[in-house]
């Protein structure tokens, strides 16, 4: 079993492969939680055309007792003929600059490597369902579900995102209620993460708490890029077992690591002592977006 030792003051990379194509860059953040990121080039496959794309702020509480944790991303909707997809634009980034760079590259400035949430949502992918992708650590995993149906309340509120008068709606949607704004003056019934079913493109969602939080930001109607899915070996689950499994990881992520990666994590000061408050179970202090995989 190989070991990995890990500073919980610094950002440390591995790096593995002696051609950039073959190459995986593991870099382990220790904080309060041990964040772990896999910058591996990786193939992708066409799979449409944008014809407009949406931006998208998105944030969430990583400590739902901190207002000040809030960890914020890019996001991208790319909307084409029959089917969207919405990603981390960072990511989206991130994977173009991997197709170019060395490992040396990568080696020498492995931040540049890592970064934006690691999930994208398939819309209509195929017909009739959502495809969703993911990591945890360095697995692919990959899990279809039926388009969901929200049952949205329409609300007297209105407000202007973006330079567009919206009206709202509200709806409860797999363990939190949310509130979103929406115009009938884009003609695309879409809207950002998993969100749909009203009369016009949805520009603002948040839940009730305010913990998760998604706002248009910008607009691109003449859009020219391919929507794209890697080429990965995908572990193939279902949503509920998947939210498990990203479970597994973020209560323990050096014991996750150890069972499905064969290694062993250990956690040192920069004086080498050990860390033991990041090799331990914990608690989360968030709750993810969708809370009602705990129910199965």
């Amino acid at each position: 079993m190989k070991k990995y030792f890990f500073s919980a003051s610094i950002l440390v990379s591995l790096a593995f492969g002696a051609y950039a194509q073959n190459q995986q860059s593991i870099t382990v953040r220790a904080g309060s939680q041990m964040e772990v990121n896999s910058a591996t080039p990786v193939s992708h496959k066409k799979i449409g055309d944008a014809v407009m794309e949406f931006m998208f702020d998105y944030s969430y509480l990583r400590d739902t007792t901190d207002v000040t944790s809030r960890v914020e991303d890019r996001m991208i909707l790319q909307v084409g003929y029959g089917l969207s997809k919405f990603t981390s634009y960072r990511g989206m980034q991130i994977d173009s600059l991997l197709q170019i760079s060395t490992t040396d590259q990568i080696k020498a400035t492995p931040n540049r490597y890592v970064g934006g949430e690691s999930f994208s949502i398939y819309k209509n992918y195929p017909a009739g369902k959502f495809t969703n992708t993911d990591r945890v650590a360095t697995d692919w995993f990959l899990f279809e579900e039926l388009i969901p149906s929200q049952e949205w309340t329409m609300t007297d509120e209105t407000k202007e995102v973006l330079g567009y008068e919206c009206n709202s709606a509200k709806c409860s949607f797999r363990g939190r209620d949310y509130i979103a704004y929406y115009t009938d003056k884009i003609p695309v019934a879409d809207g950002p993460w998993k969100f749909g079913g009203l009369p016009g493109f949805i520009m603002e969602v948040r839940d009730a708490s305010n913990q998760y939080s998604f706002i248009c930001v910008g607009i691109n109607s003449n859009a020219d890029r391919a929507i794209t899915i890697p080429e990965v070996d995908f572990i193939k689950t279902s949503r509920v077992d998947f939210y498990k499994t990203k479970n597994r990881f973020d209560i323990n992520p050096t014991g996750y690591m150890e069972a499905t990666n064969g290694v062993q994590v250990i956690v040192t000061t920069p004086d080498g002592k050990p860390r033991t408050d990041l090799t331990s179970p914990k608690s989360l202090t968030f709750d993810y977006i969708e809370t009602d995989w705990k129910k199965y």
